[in-house]
């Protein structure tokens, strides 16, 4: 009698587990942000279980197992559950164009924030994938690399064109209007841009695309750009 009535509560045990238990799908993993103020990750899929971090709106998660009601997720470097409702999964797989106000390529980082490393830069134009978007900041992949880019910097339509490519590149040399002795070749279009090198008037360049403000330009076999009042053809 007694090992019936044991028998009874373990089965009814075992059902409300199962009852309990989120239902995760495996595959492959997916990024969200936390929505609605600090969310606890747990050590299980249980409001009762441990709490092994908080973390307020706007981090960035990642997502092993994904159920109606508990998520299995990476956040810091730790592991644990969330709950579905408070993760803001977001739209993925758009193609968004690097854009800025000052002709500045855009640096890709390992993680959304100004602080974090900075994994390469790309110019303005080019595609990326955003693989979650945030709100200050999109992971995205280009060219088979993933970080995080500034939002305010990428667009879903491409940023106008600085220069006009030429059917023949033709030659000019390098003057001052400033009357200085010489000039920036510099990385992209833009007086804030990086410096690759300067050069004295009087050098020869191929220019490749000419534009009013700007033109790209060949200089001892590498490519950049100068400031087209500062080309004499």
């Amino acid at each position: 009698m007694n090992n019936k009535k044991t028998s009874r509560i373990l089965s009814s045990v075992l059902a409300l587990s199962l009852m309990a238990a989120p239902l995760l799908a495996k595959g492959e993993s997916q990024y969200a942000t936390v929505k609605g103020g600090g969310l606890n990750l747990r050590e299980t899929a249980s409001l009762q279980a441990k709490v092994l971090g908080q973390y307020w709106t706007g981090t960035w998660i990642e997502i092993t197992e994904k159920g109606d009601e508990w998520c299995k997720v990476k956040v810091a470097g730790k592991e644990g559950y969330m709950m579905t409702k408070f993760l803001n999964l977001g739209a993925t797989g758009t193609t968004y164009y690097v854009r800025t106000n000052t002709g500045i390529g855009l640096n890709l980082r390992q993680a959304p924030s100004m602080d974090a490393a900075i994994i390469t830069s790309f110019p303005i134009g080019t595609a990326v994938t955003v693989v979650q978007k945030g709100s200050a900041w999109h992971k995205v992949k280009v060219s088979e690399q993933e970080g995080y880019m500034s939002s305010k910097f990428l667009a879903a339509s491409k940023a106008p064109s600085y220069t006009t490519p030429l059917a023949t590149p033709v030659n000019a040399t390098l003057k001052n209007i400033n009357g200085g002795s010489v000039v920036n070749f510099r990385l992209y279009p833009g007086m804030k841009t990086k410096i690759i090198k300067a050069y004295p008037v009087g050098t020869q360049v191929k220019v490749l695309e000419k534009g009013v403000n700007w033109s790209k330009v060949e200089i001892d076999g590498q490519q950049g750009y100068v400031s087209t009042y500062m080309l004499k053809f």
